[in-house]
This record gives C-alpha cells, structure tokens and sequence, in this order.
C-alpha cells in the first residue's frame, strides 16, 4: 500500500537505564518495551512484548555488551538487534565524485558510532554526522499505537554535491523453526546476493516463496528451517513492491511481528534468513531499504541508487507493530496485522 500517512503519537514513557553494561534508553507504551542504546549505533536492542514476556530481537548472551570501534566489520561488534545500515551495507569503495576511492565500512558509518539524543514528551530524536561523508542523520521514535513503534527518518547533504543515500533498517527478529514469513503478492522473484549452500552463487535468479535450484532442490522461502548450522539465505526482492510490509509470524505462539513502510520512500526489500549457519544465531531480517543489492556500485550498475540533492534533504518512515494474531496476511500502512 502506497501513500504517506500523517502519523498520531501515542502516550509513551521514557527513561534512562542500563543494558547489559551500556547506557539505554527506555520507551514503554502499554503494549511494548523498547530499548535503544544511543552510544552505539542507536541500536534498538529490545523489543518486548509485555503482554506475554516474548523478546522480538534477537540478543547474544552474556552480561558485557560487545563494543565495536568506527569501521570495524559487523561481527567484531555485538551483531544483534536492530542497526541503522547506512550509507552502505556491504564495504565497498565509494565511485562518486568526490569521494571516489573513499572506503565505506561494512555495515556503513553508523551502527558502531555514538549519536546525539533529545528526549522528548512524543519520544526520543536521535540524530549522528557522516565520519567520511558529510551528512547528517536523524530518526525520531515514538509510539503511533500501544502495538507499534513509530520511526521517522531524515537525512540532509551538507555539502555542494549530491550524495548517494542507501539506507537498510537490519532488525534480527527471532524466530522459531516452522515460522512464518510474509511478503507482499506482489513479490515473485529474488535473486540471491550471498553465496552460500542452499541457493549458490551470488546472482542467482528463482522464484518465490519456492526457489528451485538447477539441482532440483525445492527452498521454501515462506517457512523458516530447522535450526541445524546449516544454511542461510539472503535474497532482494526483484519485482516492483505494490505494498511496503513483512511479517514474522509464529503459528504455535500466534506471536507477530511485522514492518510496514511507504513504498514510494522505501521501494526495496532484502531478506536475511539464518538458521544457525552464521554465527550460531536464529533469526530473520527483513530489510527495507532505499537502494538494493546493499552497496553503492551495484546500485548505481542497475539504476537503482537515489541520491539526496545537494544541500538537500530525503525523508521517510518505518513502522514495527506486534500483535498475537493467527493468521495475519498483510499489514496496514499504520502497522496494524491483518
């Protein structure tokens, strides 16, 4: 579903705490418990349904959190949560005048760095400069509903020339073997952009929800496997979104979780499936993003890389709603399950 929406906020309760050994920030509505850690990355690291005590996000254990220094890989830092990826997500070189050569570090600039925050009676805005790139980033999150979290996005150029803007929310949701996974109808087909197992070499063209390889393997690409160390896929939706949402539902628990945003913001949609082949970890991450394929190159090869005009600015907006439902099918531009 297309079209902007003009958001309502709903009554929140905000607070200073600790997570694990850093300093968060807590959100609460009646329905959700949210906690971000603004000096590293603005990472939301929680999101917990208070109704049944069931976490959303998927956490590492142990009681030290994993600090990461500025452009380090993703791994060397605490890969949990939900990260903002920009201005990339892949590390690759910049090959835009004038900072072509310029290296921008796996995940982008920003997940591993600390951003400024203002505490507001609506929420929280929380906002980070580029370290190599002149750009300011800022996102307000608030409570639209008990049952969703509202994030409102802006970045602006600061300087004379236009500047490439590729940004990916990275929420590890975790999931249960037998989870379901709803896209949009009008997502057919994929194609693979991390070698691996299950779906091979990058580039790999199938369809969905059933990927079937050249070997004849069936993938069904709407279930998630057994957690057994042995695949993961991530995959970009190829066909033109006519709706913005992606649902992770539980059948046996009813517990729901799901993302919506506006396609004419955000007009692409990668998905990461681990089933413990990848760190040990369980989880799925849809990835919302306003360029595909995850790095400026590629993007720029297949015409797909927005960029914010010079001295100018891009807005949009993401919506996380939970709900215990049993059988959600689509979610409203708002956040609510279906």
């Amino acid at each position: 579903m297309s079209g902007k929406i003009h958001p309502k906020t709903h009554a929140i309760k905000i607070s200073e705490a600790t997570y694990k050994d850093v300093r968060s920030l807590v959100l609460e509505s009646d329905t959700l418990r949210v906690t971000i850690l603004p000096d590293h990355g603005s990472k939301m690291a929680s999101l917990l349904h208070k109704r049944t005590g069931v976490e959303h996000l998927y956490q590492l254990p142990g009681k030290s959190f994993r600090k990461a220094a500025y452009g380090a890989p993703y791994n060397h830092g605490e890969p949990s949560g939900f990260d903002e990826m920009f201005p990339t997500i892949t590390e690759c070189y910049c090959d835009t005048y004038p900072w072509a050569g310029t290296l921008i570090p796996d995940h982008g600039e920003v997940w591993s760095i600390p951003w400024q925050f203002e505490v507001k009676e609506a929420g929280v805005r929380l906002s980070v400069h580029g370290v190599r790139f002149p750009y300011l980033l800022s996102k307000q999150v608030s409570f639209e509903t008990p049952h969703t979290v509202l994030l409102r996005y802006r970045v602006d150029n600061l300087c004379a020339c236009a500047f490439p803007a590729l940004w990916a929310a990275h929420p590890l949701f975790n999931a249960t073997p037998g989870s379901r996974i709803i896209l949009p109808q009008s997502v057919r087909n994929i194609m693979n952009t991390v070698a691996g197992p299950a779906l091979g070499g990058y580039g790999g063209r199938f369809s969905f929800p059933v990927a079937r390889t050249a070997q004849g393997k069936e993938w069904d690409l709407s279930r998630v496997g057994p957690n057994e160390g042995k695949y993961y896929f991530k995959y970009f939706c190829m066909d033109e979104l006519n709706e913005g949402f992606a649902i992770i539902h539980d059948p046996k628990s009813r517990e729901t979780v799901a993302l919506a945003w506006p396609v004419e913001q955000v007009p692409y949609l990668g998905m990461w499936v681990n089933e413990g082949a990848w760190e040990g970890q369980f989880n799925v991450a849809p990835e919302p993003c306003t360029a595909p394929f995850d790095r400026w190159d590629v993007a720029r090869q297949w015409g797909k890389l927005p960029v914010v005009p010079a001295y100018g600015s891009l807005e949009w907006e993401l919506r996380l709603g939970v709900d215990l439902t049993d059988d959600p099918h689509r979610v409203e531009l708002d956040g609510t399950i279906r």
